[in-house]
């Protein structure tokens, strides 16, 4: 057993003292003189050798021959690894069946030129030591303290063989011959236009290091087979296409009947064929509702989430106008009796303190039921409420959508602008044709005040706080239609009078009724009867100027209102002062001395315009 035993440590070997550095070349080396030129010949071979610091990069010209290439730069690594040289015995190039005695065949290599000696790759390299086990010398060269690896991309190349100039520069400046430098000059006429010798950048690319994108498929999407037996690729969250009439406020004739390819109802899930029954008994009550008017009257999340499939079979959904989102049973116009007011829609854009809070629909449009990462309720169907479509005025508000059907509002002062009793119902109160652009069978000035008194109500709500009805008497005094002739004389306040928070409310007013675009069609129309009468009958330009007394203009009127609002806030102010000063004078007699003080005062006369 000890004969066998050899000794416990592995041999020492002595390596030189001579220092080396390995460069990888991203090349297939087959002529090592040109992979020599690669690094800048032996000006760079002995930079790398001895560099000025010991990680200054090495310079890799894939195109040494052009001058105006750029390099692509290493990374210089400290290592610490031995290189050896391995001796095998040399290959004759002739070849017989192995294991047999035969003669050998073929043209040795010793017999071939050099140059026409093929390179042996690194297969057949360790196939020889294979071959050759036990017949090969190993020899310690040196340590390699330092290898250079190119990691970087290269840069992008422009050819530049068509350039004149970018030639002559590489000839008579790159070739640093002080005769051919001197040959060199610059063209400098002008107003070349055509042919222009455009320089390519120093460098396309500033970074050297890819990107990595991480690309992977979409975990969503699914391999399956279609019925003719072809894969084909299924994104599994795609949204089914809902096919609902959208219609314009122009339309000529609103929708009869669901869309063509609209699935039978007969080969529907249970869910939609009983969602379907139950909206279309809805619609049988009434021709028109709200979207939260109908998800309101479902029962279940389930059917609430159904509905959106559930509306193309029994309705269709105007797209703008006095209807705006209103859903309407098919077949029916509003745009063809009175009797459709009742169903006009009113939208506000309200900033939900809640971040889900979508347009028009419970907890978010596009979300019916709890989302899969929230805690869901024990029973799903517990919490659903059924009257956030309604407006009543009243704490909390709803903030589950922004629109409102006209005879959804129950709010008692909302309700008395657009539903005023018949007894005190103001002659012409509704349109005789229909303005299907925005006012539908109401006067402008009758929708000014339902959306101002609304709105004030529903800032109010959202800070909790009930407003006092009474701040909109004034308003409410204003007519219900409005021409450009009166819109300005009309809805005004004397600022004698009025308080600041009416005269602002009525300047809102004015902006209401100004900005709808039926108003800007009319008003449109005004002016281009205006200028075909100012041509006159000879052609001349005629400058038609207001006569004294006479209303002034829009752009006149708002800032006239400015002032007056500017002044009765300084009378206010100026009261104050002045009841301060003599406040502790006149305690006793405070109120006659306020009259005093304020008949004391030059009163502007109502109406007076400054």
């Amino acid at each position: 057993m000890s004969e066998h035993q050899g000794p416990r440590t592995a041999p020492f070997y002595d390596i030189p003292s001579r220092q080396i550095v390995s460069v990888e070349h991203p090349a297939i080396i087959q002529n090592v003189d040109k992979a020599i030129n690669t690094l800048q010949g032996n000006m760079g071979i002995s930079k790398i050798l001895n560099p000025p610091k010991a990680d200054t990069p090495a310079d890799l010209y894939l195109r040494p021959e052009d001058a105006m290439s750029r390099p692509v730069q290493s990374t210089s690594s400290p290592s610490n690894n031995v290189l050896l040289k391995v001796t095998v015995p040399k290959q004759t190039g002739r070849r017989r069946k192995r294991g047999s005695n035969e003669p050998f065949t073929g043209v040795p290599i010793s017999t071939l030129n050099p140059e026409l000696q093929p390179r042996r790759s690194a297969e057949e390299l360790l196939r020889t030591l294979r071959d050759n086990v036990g017949r090969y010398q190993v020899e310690a060269v040196g340590t390699v303290n330092r290898t250079h690896v190119f990691r970087g991309m290269p840069d992008f190349v422009f050819s530049t063989s068509a350039s004149s100039f970018t030639n002559r520069f590489r000839d008579q400046i790159l070739s640093f011959d002080y005769e051919k430098m001197k040959e060199f000059d610059l063209d400098m006429t002008k107003g070349a236009t055509s042919n222009v010798d455009i320089i390519p950048p120093p460098s396309f690319s500033q970074g050297d290091i890819p990107f990595t994108y991480a690309y992977r498929q979409n975990q969503a999407v699914r391999q399956s087979v279609d019925s003719s037996g072809n894969v084909t690729i299924v994104n599994t969250q795609q949204s089914a296409k809902v096919l609902t009439h959208l219609v314009a406020y122009d339309v000529a004739e609103v929708p009869s009947k669901p869309q063509e390819g609209r699935p039978p109802l007969e080969t529907q899930d249970k869910i939609l064929q009983e969602t379907v029954g139950i909206v279309k008994e809805l619609f049988s009550q009434r021709p028109a509702w709200t979207r939260r008017g109908l998800r309101n009257n479902l029962q279940t999340a389930e059917q609430r989430y159904a509905l959106k499939h559930a509306i193309p079979y029994v309705g269709y959904i105007m797209r703008s106008g006095p209807w705006r989102d209103a859903i309407i049973k098919f077949g029916h116009d509003p745009r063809t009796s009175p009797d459709y007011r009742l169903y006009q829609t009113v939208m506000f854009r309200i900033l939900p303190r809640e971040a889900d809070t979508a347009r028009d629909g419970y907890g978010g449009r596009r979300h019916a039921v709890p989302r899969l990462n929230e805690a869901a309720a024990p029973d799903p169907n517990a919490d659903l409420k059924s009257d956030t479509h309604l407006f009543k005025g009243e704490l909390p508000l709803p903030l589950d959508g922004r629109m409102w059907m006209f005879c959804d509002i129950t709010d008692p002062l909302l309700r008395s602008i657009v539903f005023p009793p018949p007894e005190a119902q103001p002659p012409n109160f509704l349109r005789e044709t229909c303005d299907i652009v925005s006012d539908g069978w109401y006067g402008s000035g009758t929708l000014a005040k339902l959306k101002l008194v609304m709105r004030h109500k529903i800032l109010a709500l959202v800070a909790d706080q009930v407003p006092d009805d009474s701040d909109f008497d004034r308003i409410l005094q204003f007519p219900d239609h409005a021409t450009p002739d009166t819109v300005n004389t009309a809805f005004s306040l004397d600022a004698s009078v009025a308080s600041n928070k009416d005269l602002t409310m009525a300047t809102e007013i004015r902006a209401m009724i100004k900005g709808t675009p039926s108003w800007r069609e009319l008003t449109n129309q005004g002016q281009e009867q205006e200028s075909k009468r100012g041509k006159g009958v000879t052609g001349r330009r005629v400058q038609w100027r207001d006569a004294p007394g006479e209303d002034e203009s829009e752009g006149e009127e708002e800032a006239i209102e400015k002032q007056e609002i500017l002044e009765a806030a300084v009378d206010d102010v100026m009261d104050a002062a002045m009841i301060a000063e003599n406040g502790d004078e006149n305690d006793d007699q405070g109120g006659d001395e306020g009259d005093d003080i304020e008949e004391s005062r030059p009163k502007r006369k109502p109406g007076k315009r400054q």
